[in-house]
């Protein structure tokens, strides 16, 4: 993983996305005339505008998801989210193409054949690129050789996410006992608890070839502080299991945190030059949003009316920055008696409650848009975590801890939970996404932001999550 403002990106990614940019660019300058590339002639696509079409592309790609490792393991999803970009892209690249053509009177570019013969380069650079980086992500090349210390709770945890082919970034060289730990891993042949070496440690993670030491023991009491000091004076990186936990699946691992790990961590990065950008953000996105969709929010209006008669707009009290209630805006899915007896309930897959046009909304989530209005407001965010009502925020902080801490930032229509977890209607779900929250809370950045605005386009785009 690589750590940019604040938020840890896949290295295989990145290095993709950047090879891919490069590649694209290449061949939408190349695409049109190869010969008159050759000899620099004008009527070429200048490299400038090939970049910027190759970097539209890049951000679409991105946008629907074809940077996520399932999407390589299946080719038909692949091809689909390709589609799903093309379209993306192909009104901006015509724009542009407009654009160029008028200012540039003597050009001689065919747009038409221009755009057929990119599309194809699009396709067979993008399947080209994914069948090198697949073999080289199944490959320890971008892996961080890693050595465990501990064969107990937290290090089975380590072991699981391996099992579950989810350690593209690090590779576990060995799991070292220590510390008294349980053994439910399988340790290697070093025994901290029974070595009086202080150099035994350094002089095993330079035979295994480790660049990092994991200290991941379930307790504190017995560490080999000597050990690892050492290790860490011969220039080995020692990390402690949260922030590597952190680092590897990019969320906070909730049965084992601990405030002082929160306190003394990198992050929670806040201040007025942090909020006003943010704030440009929100009203950036919104405004936009709301022009756009505008006709369909119109149309869900009289579908809502035309359904049933009752009122089109619902209103509710969710839990809000610093824990303060506001009213939250949403378009009616539901059946007016939907909660006739007055107690909150969790929606669930198949909800009877829900009218027939409120299935279609709540797919496209066309019954979020009003709350683009909180936005304005500045009532939520448009990114942020996603705000529960009191009822359920008071039961579920009974149970789950660092609950309420998710509530220092605005609450979001959108969030860092709801693109990386499906909906989320239960207890257990409140707290698996709380993991995600709180990685949002702590590493938040405009960036982030950004990430998460592309990465909703997905979420949208094929129904992720929806009930």
């Amino acid at each position: 993983m690589l750590r940019i403002f604040g938020h840890f990106v896949p290295l295989p990614a990145l290095a993709l996305g950047l090879c891919e940019l490069l590649l694209l660019c290449a061949a939408f300058y190349l695409v049109n005339d190869p010969m008159a590339a050759a000899h620099l002639q004008l009527d070429v696509l200048p490299a400038q505008m090939a970049f910027g079409i190759a970097a539209l592309a890049l951000v679409a790609m991105t946008a629907v998801g074809l940077y996520h490792y399932d999407v390589f393991l299946d080719g038909r999803l692949m091809a689909i989210k390709v589609g799903a970009a093309l379209l993306l892209v192909a009104p901006a690249a015509a724009a542009i193409g407009i654009v160029y053509s008028r200012a540039a009177a003597g050009s001689d570019i065919d747009w038409a054949a221009w755009s057929l013969k990119a599309s194809a380069a699009w396709v067979a650079l993008v399947m080209a690129t994914r069948a090198v980086f697949l073999r080289l992500f199944d490959s320890d090349l971008f892996r961080r050789p890693v050595l465990v210390i501990g064969t107990g709770v937290r290090a089975r945890r380590i072991a699981e996410l391996v099992a579950r082919g989810q350690n593209h970034s690090f590779a576990v060289r060995a799991y070292v006992h220590a510390a008294g730990d349980l053994r439910l891993v399988m340790g290697s042949g070093l025994d901290l608890d029974r070595s009086d070496d202080d150099y035994a440690l350094s002089r095993f993670v330079a035979e295994t070839g480790a660049r990092e030491v994991v200290v991941a023991t379930d307790e504190r009491r017995g560490m080999p502080v000597a050990q690892l000091l050492h290790c860490r004076i011969a220039g080995v990186s020692v990390v402690d299991y949260l922030t590597f936990w952190e680092r590897a699946t990019r969320k906070v691992e909730l049965e084992s945190l601990q405030p002082s790990w929160l306190i003394y961590s990198d992050g929670f990065r806040q201040g007025m030059l942090v909020d006003a950008a943010k704030r440009a953000l929100d009203l950036a996105v919104s405004i936009t949003l709301l022009v756009f969709v505008l006709p369909v929010l119109v149309a869900a209006l009289v579908a809502i009316k035309l359904d049933d008669g009752g009122p089109v707009f619902y209103r509710q009290e969710r839990v809000g920055r610093f824990g303060r209630c506001f009213t939250l805006l949403k378009l009616r899915t539901m059946r007016l008696d939907a909660e006739c007896d007055g107690t909150p309930q969790w929606a669930r897959n198949g909800d009877p409650r829900v009218t027939r046009v409120g299935i279609l909304l709540r797919r496209f989530r066309v019954d979020e848009l009003p709350q683009l209005i909180n936005v304005l407001e500045g009532r939520m965010s448009f990114v942020g975590p996603r705000p529960e009502r009191p009822f359920f925020v008071d039961e579920i902080a009974k149970s789950v801890p660092f609950y309420r801490e998710r509530h220092s930032v605005k609450p979001g229509i959108t969030g860092w939970a709801q693109v990386n977890y499906p909906y989320g209607a239960s207890l257990d779900d409140a707290r698996q996404k709380l993991g995600y929250d709180l990685y949002y809370v702590k590493n938040r950045t405009l960036f982030l932001d950004v990430l998460i605005v592309l990465q909703t386009v997905r979420v949208i785009l094929f129904h992720e999550g929806a009930r």
